[in-house]
């Protein structure tokens, strides 16, 4: 008998989303009203439904939106967040260290101070975390995870040379 493992419960940051297009998500629901429904949305946003539902997950991970009977309301931290001129990102860090793969190299960096893509790949895929079944996509996919996110929330610090990620320096 073979044994099973259970299923990884973490909140997966979707692979293709950035923190603009989740940024673009809040400010046109908040202009609209606060309440859109996703044919709309998707309209305002330029993007096919396809494209808008990785983008309307990472939002509700975040906590900025809800969707509820096919409509897309902002939270109370979402029109917070849309209200905010500078620095939204940094209004969500808290919750960006939550998901991975950015609790993961968080947790790395504490430990080993310096962490590669491929060590957090590796780490998340020992636990059976992945965006792409082959390794090297996998972890493309994760260092574009985590320029992309990790650095724009002021979690990590990046060295486009070396390919290493770092604690972030604290901004002035």
């Amino acid at each position: 008998m073979t044994e099973t493992r259970p299923l990884p419960t973490a909140l997966m940051m979707p692979g293709n989303v950035r923190a603009g297009q989740v940024i673009s998500l809040v400010e046109i629901a908040g202009s609209i009203g606060g309440k859109v429904d996703v044919p709309k949305l998707a309209d305002e946003l330029g993007a096919d439904i396809a494209v808008l539902l990785p983008i309307l997950d990472a939002a509700e991970m975040l906590g900025l939106v809800r969707t509820e009977k096919g409509d897309v309301l902002l939270t109370e931290l979402g029109l917070k967040f849309q209200k905010t001129t500078r620095n939204k990102m940094r209004m969500l860090k808290d919750r960006v260290a939550t998901i991975e793969p950015f609790r993961t190299a968080l947790d790395l960096v504490s430990r080993k101070k310096v962490v590669t893509a491929q060590d957090v790949a590796d780490s998340l895929a020992e636990i059976g975390l992945k965006w792409h079944y082959k390794p090297d996509l996998n972890e493309a996919l994760v260092r574009t995870l985590l320029i992309h996110w990790a650095i724009y929330a002021d979690l990590l610090g990046y060295d486009g040379k070396s390919g290493e990620f770092r604690k972030a320096q604290p901004k002035p």
